[in-house]
């Protein structure tokens, strides 16, 4: 980044110091060789304080330095320039009155301190040197001079409060994106391989039960093990590609086919399922995903806690409302829930993240899930 690009934004600043020196040049009519080294002394205070808002190293030094010599040339010559409520020149005042307000924003309390003590104590010896304050008993000019520094110093800390504050608005909004980032993560997880484990675990405890009496009903269950293994390991490995090259996974780009595949290893594992689907052309890919995961979810909940279930409905159809209604139920004796469990709070959470309505409870004979997602997200 180039010099002009990195205080592109102190040109305000840099054009109204230029502006009070120029002024100063034209009040002078034919300035002597004097004054012209005292105005010329003015410009490093005025080139320091733009600076400032970038590096202030050696912003004080050089401030300092300029004033202590301009004062030694005024006195000697008897240099008489314009002042305004203060021992210095207008230029130099608007650039400590600039640096002052910049240190106390951004500096260490204690360098802050140390850097604007240094700038008071110049400002009394230019007073010393320059008017001679003690003795002319110039009180206008010491109470304005007091106000202005005032005045600099409460601007720099109402900046350096403000920013504080942003600070902290900032860092509690990382933390929420990042609580939100593990939510997220916890949920994708617990929805995409937790249903093809639960698949696989169902299909070994058949195997085990099916194994003495009749060995080859085992053997054929094992196909589905393996496959359910396999998505496992692909969820996997795309949730990891997801978190390092930070990606967003998608997943579906066939909801319709991926609904009917995930019905089909549901009844695969022996659970009679009817499915009834109507979807509109185009479905927005957040949706998509959100719908899938209910189903796998629901099915997967099916799976670990209902009872004897001999049927198994999965509906998803558009309303009048312009929305995807979502049906999972189950004729089955659900077992005592676990509270310890997430995936009834992972599902009305992503029906939540898109505005969308869900219940989820016992039904006359056996259990349902109930979600509508609107079309159009979240509104």
């Amino acid at each position: 980044m180039s010099s002009v690009d990195s205080h592109r934004g102190q040109w305000p600043i840099a054009a109204a110091l230029a502006l009070l020196m120029l002024g100063e040049l034209v009040l002078m009519n034919g300035p002597r060789s004097a004054e012209a080294l005292v105005w010329l002394l003015s410009v490093p205070p005025c080139i320091a304080a733009v600076t400032s808002f970038k590096s202030r190293a050696f912003a004080v030094p050089v401030t300092v330095g300029s004033i202590f010599v301009s004062s030694f040339v005024i006195r000697l010559f008897n240099v008489n320039l314009p002042t305004l409520l203060s021992p210095l020149t207008v230029a130099e005042t608007a650039a400590c009155l600039v640096l002052t307000a910049v240190i106390v924003r951004e500096e260490p309390r204690r360098a802050a301190t140390w850097s604007v003590g240094s700038l008071m104590a110049v400002s009394f010896f230019a007073a010393i040197v320059r008017d001679n304050w003690i003795s002319s008993s110039n009180y206008n000019e010491m109470l304005g001079s007091l106000v202005l520094g005032f005045g600099a110093v409460g601007v720099g800390l109402y900046f350096r409060a403000r920013d504080a504050e942003s600070g902290r608005l900032i860092a509690a909004a990382v933390t929420d994106a990042q609580k939100e980032e593990r939510i997220a993560l916890a949920r994708e997880l617990h929805d995409v391989v937790a249903h093809h484990v639960t698949g696989m675990l169902v299909q070994a405890q058949a195997a085990l039960e099916v194994s003495d009496d009749d060995p080859k009903a085992a053997h054929r269950l094992l196909p589905g093990i393996v496959r359910s293994g396999t998505e496992a390991l692909g969820a996997m490995r795309r949730m990891v590609g997801t978190l390092r090259q930070g990606e967003n996974e998608v997943a579906t780009t066939d909801l319709a086919a991926d609904v009917i595949a995930t019905v089909e290893r549901t009844r695969e594992l022996g659970f009679e399922t009817r499915l009834r689907i109507d979807l509109p052309d185009e479905v927005p890919p957040e949706l998509g995903r959100s719908v899938l995961r209910l189903v796998q979810e629901s099915l997967t909940n099916v799976h670990k806690h209902a009872l004897s279930p001999t049927m198994i409905d999965v509906e998803i159809s558009r309303t009048p409302g312009g929305a995807l209604r979502v049906i999972i139920a189950d004729d089955g004796r659900p077992h005592e829930l676990n509270q310890g469990g997430y995936g009834l709070v992972g599902m009305r959470e992503r029906v939540d993240l898109l505005g969308g309505l869900f219940s989820a409870g016992p039904r006359e004979n056996g259990w349902q899930v109930l979600a509508e997602l609107p079309l159009e997200g979240k509104k």
